[in-house]
């Protein structure tokens, strides 16, 4: 007896530890009550994670996305919450999901898992913990009498209006007007409407449908929303009939019954376009007066092109010829070689473009033939120059200097001037 007693005083402290720390573990609580619903309508899954300190971040979530399911979270489908445990407070978050089944049948969604980070109790720290999440199985069922609706669509109620903008009969050719279609659905998401307009038209009609337009709302987790169709008819040749009456059949879940939502049909009446006469009609007459000319001036440009082109083409080679022994295009490949620092491609460029100049000024050509020199020297004699990119420098200021001298000279020549000095022309 007395050895059961010593041993259950040495175990005592570490079973409370034990169960000390086993009761600072986050726990997770799973609400699932309703597993059986019709399509479109939504079940609600609640997750609520409780840590006995706080979480520095939220918890990472389930997505449970499954095929032919739609998994959304409402309006502050995250809050936060509190609970008592063993006399402490614990904090935790509170999360909201809707289960909506998109088709009839059975579903399962699959184990998942919630991974918390949360303060140590102990202060030491951020721990980081999985909660698991238990598979779930729900089913989607057609109630009675609704067996066929197709597409299958229940609702709390839904309501169809119709907009007609312009005269839809006494129609000319070209002449149009639009039909706009709208459901007003509540209790479900819009997304589960058909398409309300049909593509077809009318003989003699070309429909030009536009994208439909469908907003959302939501008003304390009830979804509603509004599904607008709007197509724009044109008339193209004679039409006597109606755009057909629009009708959508639906299951309310209040009265339990299939209910119909309908718009009428739109009255249509248009004339056919005039034909064309061979001879009498003004319109075509001048319209092949018009292309005639069109296609006769085109002739006419062709033809130039054709007498013209070897003319123009000696023209523009002549002119090519002679750009190529002006005195700018040598000026232009001196100054390329001069940039380059290319020795004797500069020497070859000057020499050509000397010799188209008509003046000579010798001062300036002896600087630069002595700049050339220096340079030479540099590069094939014996003589080092200390600043090679100095002297290339200089050797172009030369250059330039020796052109505006030329072309100073060019512009006061006396020949050119001497009708306006009645001396000089006398002396002539």
């Amino acid at each position: 007896m007395r050895v059961v007693l010593v041993f259950l005083a040495l175990c005592l402290p570490v079973w409370s530890a034990a169960l000390a720390q086993g009761s600072d573990v986050p726990t997770i609580d799973v609400q699932f009550e309703e597993t059986e619903t019709v399509p479109g309508q939504p079940l609600t899954l609640r997750l609520t994670v409780l840590v006995p300190t706080f979480m520095p971040e939220p918890p990472i979530w389930p997505d449970f996305e499954s095929p032919n399911m739609l998994v959304r979270l409402p309006s502050k489908a995250s809050t936060p919450t509190s609970k008592s445990i063993g006399g402490q407070t614990w904090a935790g978050i509170s999360r909201r999901y809707q289960i909506t089944p998109l088709v009839p049948g059975d579903f399962v969604l699959a184990e998942s898992s919630v991974t918390v980070r949360y303060q140590s109790p102990q202060g030491d720290g951020v721990l980081e913990t999985t909660l698991p999440v238990p598979e779930f199985r729900l089913n989607a069922v057609v109630p009675d009498g609704a067996e066929g609706l197709d597409p299958f669509v229940a609702a709390e109620s839904l309501k169809l209006t119709q907009t007609v903008d312009g005269p839809t009969t006494e129609l000319k050719a070209g002449d149009s007007f639009s039909r706009s279609v709208s459901a007003q659905i509540d209790g479900v998401t819009p997304m589960f409407l058909p398409s309300l307009l049909p593509e077809a038209a009318l003989e003699g009609l070309r429909a030009y449908p536009e994208t439909a337009n469908v907003e959302e709302t939501e008003n304390r987790g009830v979804i509603s929303g509004v599904r607008t169709e709007t197509t724009v008819y044109v008339a193209e040749g004679a039409a006597d009939g109606a755009l057909p009456e629009i009708t959508l059949s639906w299951y309310n879940l209040s009265t339990k019954k299939v209910e119909v939502a309908s718009v009428p049909a739109v009255e249509v009446n248009a004339s056919a376009p005039l034909a064309v006469s061979g001879g009498g009609d003004r319109e075509a007459r001048a319209f092949a007066r018009r292309a005639g000319i069109v296609v006769l001036g085109f002739a006419i440009v062709l033809f130039a092109c054709w007498i013209f082109a070897k003319p123009i083409a000696g023209v523009i080679a002549a002119r090519r010829l002679a750009w190529r022994e002006s005195e700018a295009c040598a000026w232009k490949a001196l100054k390329s070689a001069l940039r380059a620092q290319d020795l004797s491609a500069s020497q070859r460029a000057f020499d050509i473009w000397r010799r188209r100049c008509d003046r000579r000024a010798p001062d300036a050509e002896a600087a630069v033939e002595a700049a050339f020199l220096v340079l030479g020297q540099a590069q094939f004699g014996l003589t080092a120059v200390a600043d090679g990119s100095g002297a290339w420098r200089t050797l172009t200021q030369e250059v330039r200097g020796l052109r505006r001298k030329l072309r100073y000279r060019r512009a006061t020549n006396p020949k050119a001037l001497a009708v306006l000095n009645p001396d000089a022309a006398r002396e002539g």
